[in-house]
């Protein structure tokens, strides 16, 4: 679960505000998942209890930069410094650790935008850091596009897409990627992260197994 908070609008356009409802959903069906907010999530007043939830709740909490720097452009061409990512990251880390987290239990992270290049990825090994990244050709990260537009991917679209893939390939070991977020455009009922429950239910029915021992990896 990844999410990002929109200063500029106090949250209106982009949240952490599907949270709640992702770990009561986790937490009737026991299973442990993954959270990768912000850090300037991390630092709004209004998602602390939510935070702390997600720690005493055994998940697995990092970070996904702090201002969420686009690193690189669709060109893969470097659009920062190595300084600005070290710094974004301070910043990260002091939010992280203001939870009680140590380097050691938060080093796994997902980059901000989900994508870095070889130089980009660079930098944040060399801070120590390991990035993950949502497995190629499931289209669940698409849950912030806006209804009428030519990208648009509905709720029931995704679902769809995503067991059309577990139909060819499988989903042993995938790493899916929701945004726990309530973008202002989409409906209850087109936020991906509202059917988490079905969508595990549905993968107990056709036999995995959700292993607690993968969270950290």
């Amino acid at each position: 679960m990844t999410g990002h908070f929109s200063v500029d609008d106090d949250g209106y356009t982009e949240n952490f505000d599907g949270v709640q409802t992702v770990l009561n959903t986790l937490r009737r069906k026991g299973v442990k998942a993954a959270f990768f907010p912000t850090a300037i999530t991390l630092a709004q007043p209004r998602y602390e209890a939510s935070v702390r939830r997600i720690i005493d709740d055994g998940h697995y909490l990092s970070a996904h930069s702090y201002a969420h720097l686009l690193l690189c452009d669709t060109a893969g061409r470097t659009l920062v410094t190595r300084d600005s990512v070290v710094a974004d990251l301070r910043l990260q880390e002091k939010h992280l650790e203001r939870f009680g987290l140590t380097k050691e239990q938060y080093r796994w992270m997902i980059p901000p935008y989900e994508t870095c290049n070889r130089e980009t990825a660079g930098f944040y090994f060399d801070e120590g850091y390991s990035l993950l990244s949502p497995t190629d050709g499931i289209f669940t990260g698409q849950d912030w596009t806006r209804p009428g537009t030519k990208g648009y991917w509905s709720a029931r679209r995704i679902i769809d897409q995503l067991w059309d893939y577990e139909s060819k390939h499988s989903l042993d070991g995938v790493i899916l990627l929701i945004h726990a977020m309530d973008y202002p455009w989409r409906k209850p009922e087109d936020r991906p992260y509202n059917y988490l429950g079905e969508i595990i239910d549905t993968l107990r029915s056709k036999g995995y197994v959700f292993d607690d021992a993968l969270v950290p990896w």
